[in-house]
């Protein structure tokens, strides 16, 4: 991902509140000595404004001397944790700097959701690197932008508070949260109920993978013969070998929604269950399809992990794209941008969707429909969809899976998914050296929220 920067940062030097109270003191202690002639009033006044001086001086070249770089992670699922790095480093042959604080604005490309991630330095020692780090948070999918950057320091006497902005734009696509499948779901998958042709096929060699030994039947070519095992016990015993089995499958996501309400950082209205407004009794419309865009993804990300493996992923929303990924890095990460920016619709095309499917790989792949609707429901509202489906329902490789039904229990352990509240979501914040917070009273992980 590339950034955006610009050459020179902004910096700012301002006086703090206590700093403007050295300034009161300091010019009451100058007037009253040079009314009354008092040399001790005087001294004080030169006292304070060397202090002053001195924090102005240090505080300006100490953000001078540093640069900042942020590391975003490769990866980012709504609901996981993922850390931000920041390389802060000291240019000044001599100088240390001291308490330097980086602040780093985060918002959604819709400017709904917006949030900062706050860590910080205590001591960045001559000619040296340090990397503090932020621990995020994010709730919803979608793409949010990280800057601009802000360094900030009040060190020695937090008279002054001199403030760097680095205009260090940088993009980042959160990808839908993935839940926790049951331990039958490739089972499941290749299974014939409901319809659905067999996905998985035998691939590899002849033995496929090791497996362990087993005694010498009819049959067994000798070149299984285990020669070491079968010299010691002095029976003839073979080698067992595993199978891999070769998914070819497409999974089409139906991102129908019916009713939106508020705006939601994917550029979808979507209600918020946390708002003073939200009804707890009123169903969110939002749930269903966010939760058929993580089954999906949940589903995609283990197929496409095994380079055998060949997905082709659909989406039937605004707009109707269909794209293909084996076990490339790239490919996944394609498919993963893809469901991050699926934009739910009142009216999506499923048959445009499986058409597009058909002309990418034809009907030799299984079909997979993800859906928060029943498929009865989908056929009334697209009279196309039958004639589009019909290649694969005739070779009986076809499923429709409605996630707003128990259905989904069989696929998804969804007490492991919804134990934890959503309100304990968090950002932490630290050097990634123990013992040192974001104050002195807090600890090396140090949590504040962030609710982008």
């Amino acid at each position: 991902m590339k950034s955006t920067r610009r050459s020179e940062p902004r910096r700012k030097h301002r006086l703090t509140r206590l700093g403007f109270h050295f300034l009161f003191v300091s010019s009451f202690a100058v007037l009253g000595g040079a009314l009354r002639g008092f040399n001790l009033l005087l001294v004080l006044a030169g006292l304070l404004v060397g202090a002053l001086i001195m924090q102005w001086r240090w505080s300006k070249r100490s953000v001078e001397s540093v640069s900042v770089t942020r590391r975003l992670p490769t990866e980012a699922f709504a609901g996981k944790s993922f850390r931000i790095r920041y390389l802060l480093r000291n240019h000044s042959r001599w100088m240390p700097v001291w308490m330097m604080r980086v602040e780093d604005r985060i918002e959604s490309v819709d400017k709904v959701d917006q949030a900062a991630a706050v860590c910080a330095a205590g001591v960045i020692s001559p000619n040296q690197t340090v990397q503090p780090y932020c621990d995020c948070v994010v709730r919803r999918r979608g793409r949010y932008r990280f800057g601009p950057i802000q360094l900030m320091t009040t060190f020695p006497f937090s008279l002054f508070r001199s403030l760097e902005i680095n205009d260090d734009f940088e993009p980042l696509h959160v990808f839908p949260e993935l839940l926790t499948l049951r331990g039958d779901w490739r089972a499941r998958l290749i299974s014939r109920s409901g319809g659905m042709a067999t996905t998985g096929q035998r691939s590899g060699p002849s033995e496929g993978d090791f497996f362990g030994l087993r005694e010498w039947q009819t049959g067994d070519s000798p070149k299984w013969i285990h020669w070491r095992t079968t010299a010691r016990i002095g029976e003839p015993i073979v080698r067992q070998f595993e199978q891999q089995r070769r998914f070819d499958v497409c999974i089409l996501v139906d991102a129908f929604q019916d009713a939106p309400t508020t705006a939601g950082s994917t550029g979808w209205l979507s209600k918020d269950p946390r708002s003073k407004e939200h009804d707890p009794l009123d169903p969110d419309p939002s749930a269903d399809v966010e939760m058929a865009i993580s089954l999906a993804a949940t589903i995609m990300v283990h197929l496409i992990n095994s380079p055998s493996n060949r997905v082709v992923l659909a989406i039937a929303a605004d707009e109707s794209e269909a794209i293909i990924g084996s076990g490339s890095v790239v490919g996944k990460r394609r498919m993963l941008e893809l469901l991050a920016d699926v934009v739910p619709s009142a009216l999506p095309s499923v048959h445009e969707a499986a058409r597009r499917t058909l002309r990418i790989v034809g009907n030799t792949q299984d079909l997979i429909v993800i859906s928060p609707r029943s498929m009865a429901e989908a056929k009334r509202s697209d009279p196309k969809l039958a004639e589009a489906i019909a290649p694969w329902t005739r070779r009986g490789s076809f499923r429709w899976l409605d996630v707003s039904n128990r259905e989904l229990d069989r696929w998804v352990a969804r007490d492991a998914n919804y134990s934890k509240v959503a309100d304990e979501d968090r950002t932490e914040t630290g050097t990634g050296k123990p013992g040192f917070g974001r104050a002195p009273s807090t600890p090396s992980k140090s949590g504040s929220e962030v609710s982008a």
